[in-house]
Formats: C-alpha cells, structure tokens, sequence
C-alpha cells in the first residue's frame, strides 16, 4: 500500500492550509482548481501532486469540490420576481368557469410584432 501523500501533521493544520478563499492579487485565482492548489501544496509541503490526488485529498482536508451556480451579471431580479409572481396573476384574472383548468401561456417578443 502506498504511503498517504500528506504526513498526519500536515492535514491537521488547518493553519498551514488556509485555501478557503483565494485572493486574486497574491494567488492569482477566484476560485480553487485541483491545478491550482497542486501549485499551493509543492511549496507549502515540499512535494508535487498529481491533480487527481489533490481532488482525492480534498475530502480529507475537510475541503469540497463544490462549485457555485454561474448567474448571468445582467440578471433583472425585478423581472424574475415579476415571472415567479405570473401564475397567481394569471389565476386570478381567469374567470370563474376556467377555474381549475390547464392554462397554456405564449410568450411574443415585442420585435417580432408586426411582422
């Protein structure tokens, strides 16, 4: 069996592995990728990592492999909030004989109007 590739010391020092939020001007990432803590681990502990072990290590340095859901920067929240409110708009304008009823809403963009 192969010897583990951090000493028992070195993962228990949460000090010596402080990666939890990296900063761009002194590590030159956003967000961690196994290459990018690969390039944190040979100075720190003198060893190089293959990147499939800095993602098996992971789970031991009490470290996940999550990743956040992308948004887009021009988000509307407004609009959002508006769509999420439309069905109990569009319920309460129904009237009472299509109560309970499938309803089936269509979309047109105002460019395509009149054409």
């Amino acid at each position: 069996m192969a010897a583990p590739a951090l000493a028992q010391a070195q993962m228990s020092a949460p000090n010596a592995l402080d990666v939890a939020s990296p900063d761009l001007v002194q590590d030159g990432v956003v967000r961690w990728s196994c290459s990018d803590l690969r390039g944190v681990f040979a100075p720190r502990f003198a060893l190089t990592l293959h990147e499939r072990t800095v993602g098996k290590l992971l789970p031991q340095l009490r470290l996940t492999r999550l990743q956040p859901r992308p948004y887009h920067p021009k988000k509307d929240a407004e609009a959002q909030e508006a769509l999420k409110n439309l069905n109990a708009r569009v319920v309460a304008a129904l009237p009472a004989h299509a109560a309970g009823k499938p309803v089936e809403i269509w979309f047109q963009d105002e460019a395509s109007v009149g054409q």
